[in-house]
């Protein structure tokens, strides 16, 4: 039951730690508490609320179902197939209780609405929604049980692509990494870029309303350019399973280094446009603001080599730094300084965080 589990419910969380991340940072980023707890008296008393709440609890267990059906397609997890030895009581049983692990954050966020129904006294409205958790939970087991009877139905064909490209495929890392992003990686490719252009219009809207001066915005799109930590950690992922053989290569520091600032320098490259709307800052100040942006995601793609991935108190070191980010730009250290003191020292550190031997 353990290894079970741990091949299939921490697996999934594991190869989506940085969608999950991207998640955290834009709901506990961007939203605030009252917005947090006004999301959730609609919830509970709104006509429509429990509704709107199963379709979106609702899809995120159609995720899960998607993402477990995928993984157990692969080879190594074969052995799934020997549970059909187990007793039909014992494997509902387990099933289940892969099934609520996989729902963690809908049980999670099923106690933040208890507390606030308790809090606002609408306990009666919440009886309901404990009816979802084995309504999804049923359905994720459900489909586990049908494919362990139904392997066929999941064997790998090949087959001709729909879409080919007009031209010979490109040999360059760079195109691989971005081209594995949206075909491997889509739903945290467009979240966490969801989430910065969301960040970056509400800085611009808010810069319009006053006579600021560049700190503002800066704090605001370091923000939006942290929202990329989890499409950051993705590339992480690859060369850390796909490219495995990408650190023995025999190239130098340099041109390491300068793969990795290619590659984050395209990723925010969209919401950096955005800054070129309306007029409202100077192309030396949208600069700025992007070397800034490239230096922050920079040095937090080499904490994921430091720590061997995004360890479990990673949103709290994300927002740690960004906190004494804004503490720097308040006391107003030129914006270009900070991004040239941030690259600097992630040059003198990489080959140590990166274990290069």
């Amino acid at each position: 039951m353990k290894a079970l589990v741990l091949s299939t419910v921490s697996e999934f969380f594991r190869k989506r730690a940085g969608l999950f991340l991207v998640l955290i940072g834009i709901l506990f980023g961007f939203l605030r508490g009252e917005e947090h707890h006004a999301f959730a008296v609609f919830f509970l008393t709104a006509s429509f609320g429990k509704l709107y709440l199963f379709l979106i609890w609702l899809f995120y267990a159609l995720f899960c179902m998607q993402s477990l059906l995928q993984q157990l397609q692969q080879p190594e997890y074969g052995f799934i197939y020997l549970t059909r030895l187990w007793p039909v009581p014992v494997r509902i049983y387990r099933f289940t209780v892969i099934a609520f692990g996989l729902l963690q954050p809908v049980l999670y966020y099923g106690v933040y609405l208890i507390v606030i129904a308790v809090q606002d006294k609408i306990l009666p409205s919440i009886w309901p929604v404990l009816l979802f958790y084995p309504a999804l939970a049923l359905l994720v087991a459900v489909s586990l049980e049908w494919k362990i009877r139904q392997p066929a139905a999941f064997i790998k064909r090949k087959s001709n692509s729909i879409v080919k490209l007009p031209f010979k495929r490109p040999v360059s890392l760079t195109y691989w990494k971005l081209e594995w992003l949206l075909k491997e990686k889509g739903i945290t490719l467009l979240i966490g870029k969801a989430g910065s252009v969301l960040v970056t219009f509400g800085t611009l809207l808010y810069f319009s309303t006053g006579d600021y001066d560049l700190r503002l915005p800066a704090i605001g799109m370091s923000f939006a350019y942290l929202l990329n930590t989890g499409i950051s950690y993705e590339i992480y992922q690859w060369e850390s399973e796909i490219w495995m053989w990408g650190r023995t290569l025999p190239a130098s520091v340099f041109m390491q280094i300068r793969q990795i600032v290619k590659i984050h320098a395209m990723i925010i490259l969209p919401e950096t446009l955005i800054l070129l709307r309306d007029g409202l800052l100077t192309f030396y100040q949208i600069v700025q603001l992007y070397m800034l942006g490239l230096s922050l995601i920079f040095l937090l793609h080499l904490f994921f080599y430091k720590k061997e991935g995004i360890p479990e108190d990673s949103a709290k070191t994300v927002f740690l730094g960004f906190i004494l980010l804004t503490l720097l730009i308040l006391y107003k250290i030129p914006v270009l300084m900070m991004a040239g003191m941030l690259f600097l020292f992630s040059i003198l550190v990489y080959p140590k965080w990166r274990k290069i031997h």
